[in-house]
């Protein structure tokens, strides 16, 4: 059952594309999933979503080890905040996140559905320019981890 509403899903987000508001950015991100290459549209560059909450204390621990990435430019970064019921509760559950970060409940649930659905956090993914899928990484995952997937996209 999960694989027919999964298969659902994607065909659904194949036809959708996404103009996303980011927290703390005035970047406007665009996303359109592409259900027949199963690729991510729009970014036109190798970038990671990152999947929290507040409540997550593995979270707060990774989120600077991604900070620093920021800062280093090593990959686009967009965090995903899940929880937050508008603009003013995600301000005060931002929780130090230094790059884009998405809110919108309906933004967050897109985003979702198009990895696969998010059965815990933080939950990280990274795609390729081409907006394919290259890497999963579930709970607290150290710098060094993190830098050689991506310099393997960057080579």
């Amino acid at each position: 059952m999960k694989k027919i509403f999964l298969i659902f899903v994607l065909l659904f987000c194949a036809c959708s594309e996404e103009k996303m508001s980011a927290l703390n950015s005035k970047e406007l991100i665009m996303i359109k999933f592409d259900a027949k290459q199963k690729a991510i549209k729009g970014i036109n560059e190798a970038f990671m979503l990152f999947f929290y909450t507040q409540d997550c204390g593995v979270c707060n621990e990774q989120i600077p080890i991604l900070n620093e990435l920021n800062k280093e430019n090593k990959i686009k970064l967009i965090a995903v905040l899940g929880g937050a019921r508008d603009y003013l509760d995600a301000k005060k559950k931002l929780k130090g996140v230094e790059f884009a970060t998405i809110y919108d409940p309906n933004d967050v649930e897109y985003l979702s559905s198009i990895v696969g659905g998010i059965y815990g956090v933080p939950a990280m993914f990274i795609y390729d320019k081409e907006g394919k899928l290259k890497k999963r990484f579930l709970s607290l995952t150290p710098k060094s981890v993190l830098l050689k997937e991506i310099n393997l996209l960057n080579s």
